[in-house]
């Protein structure tokens, strides 16, 4: 895939997001599984589309636009205590795993990503929030 098509793939993250949705929203374990294979398809295009020659970032040595935009979605897909499960597993996405681990690693990234205990409180808030109303 082109880098202007993963680019374009990796801004459709939306697609996704009543994946997401769907996931905060289960009350049983087959609900819950089912979403989480919903989350997977998208990550699984990205890690075998985007990464083919083993570049560090999707645009190659640095990141850029399609970093920031992927990268502000995918910290809740990586973290196990906002999502009580291991989405992003690593034999299943080593590319994926690998990216990440160099994307939060970016100077002016670790710097502004929100405090992990809060953003967690905040989106259990809103989970239980979700689940009272429904």
């Amino acid at each position: 895939m082109k880098e202007t098509s993963c680019a374009m793939f990796i801004q459709s993250d939306y697609d996704y997001f009543p994946a997401v949705s769907a996931f905060f929203s289960s009350n049983n374990d087959e609900e819950r599984e089912k979403s989480i294979e919903k989350i997977w398809e998208h990550p699984r295009v990205v890690e075998n589309q985007c990464f083919g020659d083993q570049k560090k970032f999707f645009g190659g040595d640095i990141i850029n636009i399609v970093e920031i935009a992927f990268g502000s979605i995918f910290k809740f897909l990586v973290a196990e205590d906002i999502l009580e499960a291991k989405v992003l597993e690593d034999e299943k996405f080593p590319h994926l795993h690998s990216w990440y681990n160099n994307f939060k690693d970016v100077s002016v990234i670790k710097e502004n990503l929100p405090d992990h205990e809060k953003m967690v409180a905040f989106i259990k808030f809103i989970r239980e929030k979700r689940l009272a109303s429904s």
